[in-house]
């Protein structure tokens, strides 16, 4: 069974009074079952790990790690230079990861190096021989992730040789000719390019151009593409053949246009978000984007934060700021893994660092979450604005913006886009929103199946990217399209929805059932009025909140107010035409409201 939205995970593995005290139903991190040389648990601990969780009901991941495991790598194979990834000048690229082992720095090994790929799939084995229910591809990040400015990479033998067989079924006879490449057989993309004048330095320069301006680029990244992907398809039929129904997920910020990789082949994704300090925001932003395109993708996010965002509240202890983090991310249909212990820091020769909560911290919100999964189970997000997604456009935005820094899988904030722009201004003025996907070579098309018939407005956005076809389909909207002009244009071209009179920064987040017309509305609050001294929100009371009749065509006559560690409560729910306007007494940081 994959992740349900009122699921409640534990990061990492616990003691199993941990997992009874949030009622978890999943575990995100398990461990991989490795050697004793950093006391990790080899498999027979993995498989107690297990055991335990399964004891508490609590379904457990296990994990197959592609970057903070490179120390398994040298273990597991003698040869294991012969599968790092390499640069223009055959130098092995060194990832993030501080500290050495064996003399040897934290090598990026190559997805495509028969070696490395199986230590993998050993991997893949062992999680499942343990018993493990989900299997999490944890920090991934495969060679297609190297082709930036960082890594410079990639340009092992095995990359080589992979794409030379490559070329000989997509390069074209003309462009052969063009470039005058008279042999195949013996071609090799790296002497290709020093021939051509190309250094280190000037390939990390140009590599992440859109449209391609390095000689090939656009058939390597292509080739990349295929691999990883028929990559993350073997891992999910490899595990199959241990448990033919088991889910896959992997840490994957599939935002990056070069991440989006394998969607058919994930259930859903644990991933790592950029959160931020309460005096640099209250309410998160680049999660809601994320959110948005992870309902695009019909997939759901298990999510924490990166490991930096809890060290604020290592510090100063700061439970309630962390509490709307949890509450935003199950407002938008997702889920925020319970904060036990997260690792924050590690620097080279220095202990790492640790968030610890206290009982009594998260408690009551996931409480509330597993009393009430009927309240979130089945539900999607409610719209009257689409935003198109170009795939490409995305990709040209990052070369154009962030080719002299671009950090891969490890810079998990959002792209500032104008879609992520618009996603962020249409959330804070309450304008319900869809993404659509217009897809690729690389990422499959959503626009041209979709009926943009319920929207409002269907924004686009300049360049598109879009294919001729995808145009029509969007020309066909007629007086919906909109063209973005910005912000500050923004909502007065798409319209409003929804309207708050007597209270002031609260995010409302409406959710329906598709295909059950009378089922209850469900419109989560969000209250953003917090006091950083105090930890503390304000107390909002006896506000009004109007809901158009034209949003979903219909009026309600019932409202029922839910809020954790609080008795359900019908509230003043009454009809001024074709509007539904509730009065709320009161609520806190969060809270959730049926409309029948």
């Amino acid at each position: 069974m994959a992740l349900k939205r009122s699921d409640v995970l534990i990061t990492r593995p616990c003691s199993m009074d941990v997992y009874r005290r949030f009622r978890a139903t999943g575990l995100g991190w398990g461990f991989l079952p490795e050697p004793d040389r950093r006391g990790l648990p080899p498999d027979e601990e993995m498989m107690r790990d297990v055991d335990e969780a399964h004891r508490c009901g609590v379904k457990f991941q296990g994990r197959v790690e592609l970057d903070a495991d490179w120390m398994g790598m040298i273990d597991f194979d003698s040869n294991f230079m012969e599968s790092t990834v390499r640069d223009l000048n055959d130098r092995p690229a060194i990832t993030w990861w501080a500290h050495r082992y064996k003399g040897h720095p934290s090598y990026f090994f190559c997805t495509n190096a028969p070696g490395y790929r199986h230590y993998l799939m050993v991997q893949v084995r062992r999680v499942m021989e343990a018993g493990a229910d989900w299997l999490m591809i944890d920090s991934a990040i495969p060679t297609i992730a190297s082709l930036n400015a960082r890594y410079g990479g990639c340009f092992c033998e095995h990359c080589m040789a992979g794409f030379r067989d490559y070329l000989k079924l997509n390069l074209s006879k003309q462009e052969c000719r063009a470039w005058q490449i008279s042999d195949l057989e013996s071609f090799n993309y790296r002497d290709f390019l020093l021939l051509h004048g190309f250094t280190d330095e000037r390939y990390r320069a140009e590599i992440l151009a859109f449209p391609a301006v390095i000689p090939l680029a656009e058939h390597y990244f292509n080739y990349q593409w295929r691999e990883v992907n028929a990559l993350f398809r073997a891992f999910k039929r490899f595990a199959q053949e241990f448990d033919k129904n088991v889910p896959m997920s992997s840490n994957s910020p599939f935002y990056w246009a070069e991440f989006m990789y394998a969607v058919d082949a994930h259930d859903f994704y644990t991933n790592e978000m950029q959160y931020l300090a309460p005096e640099e925001e209250i309410l998160p932003t680049d999660p809601i984007y994320t959110f948005k395109l992870a309902d695009a993708l019909d997939r759901i996010l298990a999510i924490t934060g990166v490991p930096r965002a809890f060290e604020y509240s290592r510090i100063n202890d700061c439970p309630g700021h962390i509490r709307l983090w949890i509450a935003q991310a199950y407002a938008h249909g997702h889920v925020f893994m319970a904060p036990d212990k997260m690792w924050t820091v590690r620097n080279a020769g220095e202990p790492d660092r640790w968030y610890h909560s206290k009982p009594g911290d998260y408690e009551s919100l996931y409480h509330f979450i597993r009393d009430y999964p009927e309240l979130f189970d089945g539900y999607e997000s409610v719209a009257a604005v689409a935003l198109v997604f170009s795939n490409k456009a995305v990709r040209q935005y990052l070369g154009d913006r962030l080719s002299s820094g671009h950090l891969g899988g490890q810079n998990r904030s959002a792209p500032r886009t104008d879609l992520a722009e618009a996603c962020f201004a249409l959330s804070r003025a309450n304008v319900p929103f869809h993404i659509i996907v217009a897809g690729d070579e690389w990422v499959d098309d959503q626009l041209l199946h979709s009926d943009l018939s319920p929207y409002r407005a269907v924004l686009r956005f300049e360049p598109s990217y879009l294919t001729a076809n995808q145009e029509a389909k969007l020309k066909a909207a007629g007086d919906s399209l909109v063209a973005w002009s910005g912000a500050s244009d923004l909502l007065n071209n798409v319209g409003r929805d929804i309207r708050i009179s007597g209270a002031d920064n609260l995010s409302v987040q409406l959710r329906h059932q598709p295909t059950e017309v009378d089922a209850p509305l469900i419109c989560h609050l969000l209250n953003s009025n917090y006091d950083i001294e105090s930890d503390r929100y304000e107390n909002l009371r006896d506000f009004e909140l109007t809901i158009t009749g034209s949003l979903l065509g219909r009026t309600f006559s019932r409202a029922m107010l839910y809020a954790p560690e609080e008795p359900p409560r019908e509230i003043a729910c009454r009809t001024i035409g074709s509007d539904t306007v509730l009065t709320v007494p009161q609520m806190n940081m969060w809270a959730i409201i049926t409309l029948a």
